[in-house]
């Protein structure tokens, strides 16, 4: 909130909720509420695992419902998930990779398995 006062004429959408410090995110009935009050061109969402087997997947329960709503609630999905994410399956689902639209990672991430979310029709950039 610090770095959003700090902008010129911020325009800021908060949602409310429990806010899990580690994950620097609010999760809950409230968020719930909240995201499905909205629509969205663009989602940029994280996760901690992205697999060809699993889709996008996340280790906590609460964050992976915020995160479904989310994806559900948007035009286009982006999913940004460094080397270590890819191919790395988590407990609990987020999305199936049809909701993915676009997927940015870097270098290091298993060609392998950029190809299968190619084959799947997702966009795939590596920067």
């Amino acid at each position: 909130m610090d770095e959003v006062a700090s902008w010129t004429d911020p325009h800021l959408v908060a949602v409310g909720g429990l806010f899990l410090q580690h994950y620097m995110a609010y999760v809950g009935p409230q968020a719930i509420s909240s995201f499905r009050e909205l629509n969205a061109d663009i989602a940029i969402i994280g996760a901690s695992g992205l697999s060809a087997e699993n889709g996008l997947t996340t280790p906590h329960h609460l964050i992976a419902e915020v995160g479904s709503v989310i994806v559900e609630r948007a035009n286009t999905t982006v999913v940004v998930a460094d080397h270590s994410k890819i191919g790395r399956g988590g407990l609990t689902p987020i999305a199936p990779l049809r909701s993915i639209d676009v997927i940015i990672t870097d270098d290091e991430a298993d060609p392998d398995e950029l190809d299968a979310f190619r084959r799947m029709g997702i966009d795939v950039r590596v920067v």
